[in-house]
């Protein structure tokens, strides 16, 4: 308790005066006789005696609970929480990487720690607060509640799934201490299987100005897997060479039988021989044109989530349409970039609807962009697109300027290009320049509405650049930086997914491995991040309206070294808190609008008993 203003309590001076006022307050009654001599012979006593002594009534009571109440409020009195005791904080950071779904008891890791979580929810009492935080790949904030929020908790805290490789504490200190900013005193509980080889890395940038606990859940487990499944081809076109990798995490010799499907066809069955804590390799040959493959390893054991691994070959098409009324040169140069479908057309047969993922353009210019990637080369004079000037000799003494696009020109040398003419280009407000000459620009992109646009302003037979290195390298890196990028052929369950899909895609759906249907709209600039946590195949389409542009397949799997090893790691020491964050600030609470409330209150009560009398 303390006072704000504590001069405020020389009101309590009115005490004795309230008393004073009352000692010499006239309390005879007036009585009407018909005589006073019957009076006369009665014995009397002293005024002065009568006068000292304190007529105790009701109204006094009230005249002085009234004044010490309002006298009270004067001094601005304040109460402190830790006076009524210091409510208590609890976060929990329950592990939900894949190795919680390994047996425990009579369920897996991940339902003891839910048990756990009961035990701890049925605790909190009063003003104590329960945080959950989940820790997989990423964490995430599952729920805060008190006492009263207990049931909403433990429902999300159910809905938990063991999913993901790897274990991302540092984010989920970093949640929890944010949580906790504002009660340094309370603390952090991480209920884990320790199944973490790089525990250590992990804590490095974990926050340390808190109360830490560790409680193990699990206990050591035998565990095969499969770790790595590639796929190259031994040449273009040629046959498949794939590369298979198991590991054995046990004390104990393992026999196994891998068996290997192509397009869910069986291919071969072949036994494995595990050493102790030792790993297996395994090379197959198979022919082209297959599509998939998976990998089924005869586990018998604790985790089979990591005893198939999935692989898609299936590459992304790299459709174009060549408009040019030339097209020798850039044709032969086109046909040399591998997996390249090219279509060439005459500018007159030029279609405005195509399913070329790219339209290339040389020496021509349509009356609007076509949608999606473009790539102009030599654009024409006269043109409602480009506004471009008549040709001009180059000096010999010009140098070629790199602008912007690093990553486009990076260990590429455009020293000896020679261009003998350029023409004159005007930097359209949605174009950036990436090269130039002269000051003139020689390479221009940009985002026109539905369209990608790359310009090379330059005739090619016009220069030596066909004739240099440099030109099919930085013509497959401009096709590569305007066309969607092929999926990954597989990825860990847990790891983010960026999507770049078509321009001209508004729709993508993504159907993941339980048949579930997700559909997100493509927002320019803004590419879809998804995380896929179910080892499966995903399913992916790109739409234009009613109009299919692409369909492929992601393999997502669920081995890894840091996540199939169920041998549990030594977990740190528990921690207590720093002494600073240890003693909390107690909270101040007003309490004079109170004791004016109580003070009007009795001046309430005093009006109600005078008029009572009455």
């Amino acid at each position: 308790m303390n006072l704000l203003f504590p001069l405020g309590l020389l009101a309590l001076l009115s005490l004795p005066l309230i008393l004073l006022l009352h000692l010499i307050r006239e309390r005879r009654r007036r009585v009407v006789v018909p005589a006073l001599l019957l009076w006369q012979n009665l014995p009397r006593r002293y005024d002065a005696l009568s006068r000292r002594r304190l007529p105790l009534t009701l109204l006094l009571m009230l005249h002085l609970l009234a004044a010490l109440f309002l006298a009270l409020a004067l001094a601005q009195p304040q109460w402190l929480s830790n006076f009524f005791g210091q409510p208590q904080h609890l976060v929990v950071i329950v592990d939900t990487s894949a190795s919680m779904a390994a047996p425990e008891g009579s369920g897996s890791r991940l339902d003891a720690a839910r048990a756990r979580l009961r035990e701890l929810a049925a605790g909190v009492r009063g003003q104590a607060t329960l945080t959950v935080i989940s820790a997989g790949a990423e964490a995430l904030m599952v729920d805060r509640a008190g006492a009263a929020g207990m049931s909403r908790l433990l429902v999300a805290a159910e809905a938990l799934q063991p999913v993901g490789v790897g274990t991302d504490l540092a984010s989920a200190l970093l949640l929890a201490a944010s949580d906790l900013e504002q009660d340094p005193s309370g603390q952090v509980l991480v209920l884990t299987d320790a199944a973490l080889p790089e525990l250590a890395t992990l804590l490095r940038d974990a926050p340390t100005n808190m109360a830490l606990r560790w409680e193990h859940i699990g206990h050591e487990l035998p565990n095969r897997a499969i770790l790595t499944l590639a796929a190259r081809p031994q040449s273009h076109g040629g046959m498949l060479q794939v590369y298979l990798r198991a590991a054995n995490y046990s004390t104990a010799s393992q026999r196994s039988l891998v068996r290997l499907f192509a397009d869910d066809r069986l291919l071969d069955t072949r036994v494995l021989d595990f050493p102790p804590q030792g790993e297996v390799e395994q090379v197959w040959t198979i022919p082209p044109g297959v599509r998939s493959l998976r990998a089924d390893l005869e586990g018998n054991d604790q985790l089979p989530a990591d005893d198939v691994a999935y692989l898609s070959l299936t590459p992304r098409p790299l459709r174009v349409r060549l408009v040019s009324a030339t097209p020798a040169l850039l044709e032969r140069a086109l046909r040399a970039i591998p997996g390249l479908q090219l279509q060439v057309f005459d500018p007159g047969a030029l279609v405005e609807e195509s399913e070329a993922d790219l339209t290339i353009l040389d020496g021509f210019l349509p009356n609007q962009w076509p949608a999606g990637a473009v790539l102009v080369f030599n654009p024409p004079t006269g043109s409602l697109l480009l506004d471009v000037g008549p040709a001009r000799r180059v000096e010999t003494s010009s140098v070629l300027q790199i602008h912007n696009q690093a990553d486009l020109f990076n260990g590429l040398s455009l020293g000896g290009v020679v261009l003998e003419s350029i023409r004159p280009i005007a930097v359209p407000a949605w174009a950036e320049v990436l090269l130039s000459i002269d000051a003139v620009p020689l390479m221009l992109r940009g985002r026109v509405g539905p369209s990608e646009v790359v310009v090379w302003n330059m005739d090619l037979g016009q220069s030596n650049l066909t004739t240099r290195l440099v030109f099919p390298l930085l013509l497959t890196r401009t096709i590569r930086a305007l066309t969607p990028a092929d999926l990954p052929a597989s990825i860990l369950t847990g790891q983010r997914l960026v999507l770049h899909p078509d321009l001209r895609a508004d729709l993508i759906e993504i159907r993941d491995a339980q048949g579930i249907l997700q559909q997100i709209a493509v927002q320019p600039d803004a590419p879809p991040i998804l995380t896929l946590d179910q080892p499966g195949w995903y399913e992916v389409r790109e739409l234009a309206g009613e109009r299919e542009l692409f369909r492929g397949w992601i393999g997502v799997n669920s081995g890894a070294a840091r996540e199939s090893n169920l041998a549990s790691q030594p977990l740190p020491p528990d921690r207590s808190a720093p002494a600073a964050a240890a003693t909390r600030q107690p909270d101040a609470h007003p309490l004079w609008p109170w004791l004016i409330g109580l003070g009007l209150a009795v001046v309430l009560g005093e009006w109600i008993y005078l008029h009572a009398r009455r």
